[in-house]
């Protein structure tokens, strides 16, 4: 059994500066805010989640607003830094080795970012951040998103923004909550243990590729990208940075989005489809030879309610992936030569006056079983049944006592973990004993 005192104990040490930058709240506000002059309020519902407002900003290259001058902080330019203070607290450790659960109810700085968020010249933008990880001691390119951005007419004087991004990670340059990157919880912990199996499309890729695509807005109805994406070399390289990359792409990766929306204050709704084609190699290592090939073919759907004091969001994503290991099951690292996989979620989460809040996912992953690729043998990691299928619940309650400082506590409650409910791994573990308690707390300037 275990309580909050771990997650107490995680936000006790910046309790005290959250309480002196509330004082100086007049400050404390990141870099779009500072360009823009708006509240986090004006483009999040609670941040990282885009309101109409913040949609706009973002498909308009993150050049909006010019009130950045020599006199503002971190040198005049569109600089913002955070850090991430959390524990975790796994339910049940005592049945495996401690090994298997490092940092478990320790108070650790998840991770410290440097980002540059906002016009660099003209209607050329970007949103990069530099984090670092405590768990691995190093900095690495976390996310990077630079566009160019225009806008014109088209059909009866009808608005097209339109737009040229580069990036490191499908879904990335997505405006919508409903997609992988920008997905609720937003946030989540580095040291819970987590399940094996997930779809490419499902940030597989992040901070490990480097892509250019296109994205275009017309009449604030329909929304349209493509990109295509490659290994991070070459000039894509600073895209990873510092990364261990752990999936190597052959050749180029096509994607594709499009979205449907409607926006009646203050009413917005979304519904749209995204998909992935990728192929690669099985091991990292050894990027030549042959390749495996992933097919992933997603679709989702937000709705927003924003009014006054409330706001009010939903969100939906099926993602449905077609497995072809034309290297792994040739070189004995899958026991099929083919297999789908699958994933479901949906949320909803609401917040009163921009400060206090919460919201509550279900979740689902299922597929074909493989008893090579999923059956490592391990009493936490492992699949007895070779099965991917886990499913189960999140929730979160949030507190921001000014608009950049986030205090959150969240609880992951397995029904099933790496393809049963009991016993799934063969040590007689539960996907119950996976359930873990995670505090944090997210400081933005």
């Amino acid at each position: 059994m275990f309580t909050l005192r771990g997650a107490v104990t995680a936000l006790t040490p910046l309790l005290a500066l959250a309480t002196m930058l509330a004082a100086t709240s007049a400050v404390a506000v990141p870099s779009f805010t500072r360009q823009t002059g708006r509240p986090c309020s004006g483009c999040h519902t609670v941040w990282p989640e885009l309101t109409q407002y913040g949609r706009d900003f973002k498909l308009g290259g993150f050049t909006d607003g010019d009130k950045l001058t020599k006199s503002s902080p971190l040198l005049g330019l569109p600089l913002s830094v955070s850090g991430v203070l959390s524990n975790s607290a796994t339910k049940k450790t005592s049945d495996v080795a401690a090994d298997n659960f490092p940092h478990d109810r320790q108070t650790i700085l998840q991770e410290a970012s440097l980002y540059y968020g906002g016009r660099i010249a003209g209607n050329l933008g970007a949103l990069v951040q530099f984090k670092y990880s405590a768990a691995d001691f190093k900095w690495a390119t976390e996310m990077a998103d630079i566009r160019y951005a225009g806008e014109t007419t088209l059909g009866q004087d009808k608005q097209l923004m339109w737009g040229i991004t580069v990036n490191n990670n499908p879904s990335i340059a997505d405006v919508y909550g409903s997609t992988p990157m920008w997905s609720f919880p937003h946030l989540g912990s580095d040291v819970a243990v987590m399940p094996n199996a997930g779809t490419v499309v499902d940030n597989a890729l992040a901070s490990q590729v480097g892509g250019v695509g296109a994205y275009a807005r017309w009449n604030e109805l329909i929304y349209a990208e493509v990109a295509v994406y490659r290994k991070a070399s070459g000039i894509f390289h600073p895209l990873a940075s510092g990364v261990d990359i752990s999936s190597v792409v052959d050749g180029y990766s096509p994607y594709w989005r499009v979205a449907f929306q409607y926006d009646s204050k203050p009413h917005s709704f979304e519904v749209g489809a995204y998909g992935l084609t990728t192929k690669i190699f099985p091991d990292a290592t050894q990027p030549f030879g042959a390749t495996d090939r992933f097919r992933d073919l997603a679709f989702d759907a937000q709705y927003q309610y924003v009014n006054g004091d409330h706001s009010l969001s939903s969100h939906v994503t099926y993602i449905r992936e077609t497995q072809d290991w034309n290297a792994s099951y040739a070189q004995e690292m899958s026991a099929t030569p083919s297999s789908i996989l699958k994933t479901a979620r949906a949320d909803v989460h609401y917040f009163y006056q921009h400060r206090l809040g919460g919201g509550a996912q279900y979740f689902s992953t299922s597929g074909d079983a493989d008893l090579v690729r999923y059956n490592k043998g391990d009493p936490v990691g492992g699949s007895l049944s070779g099965s991917p299928d886990t499913s189960g619940w999140l929730v979160r309650l949030n507190y921001l006592p000014i608009q950049n400082i986030q205090l959150g506590v969240q609880y992951t409650a397995y029904e099933k973990f790496n393809g049963a409910g009991t016993n799934y791994s063969g040590s007689g573990r539960k996907a119950a004993d996976n359930n873990s308690l995670y505090a944090y707390l997210w400081v933005l300037y």
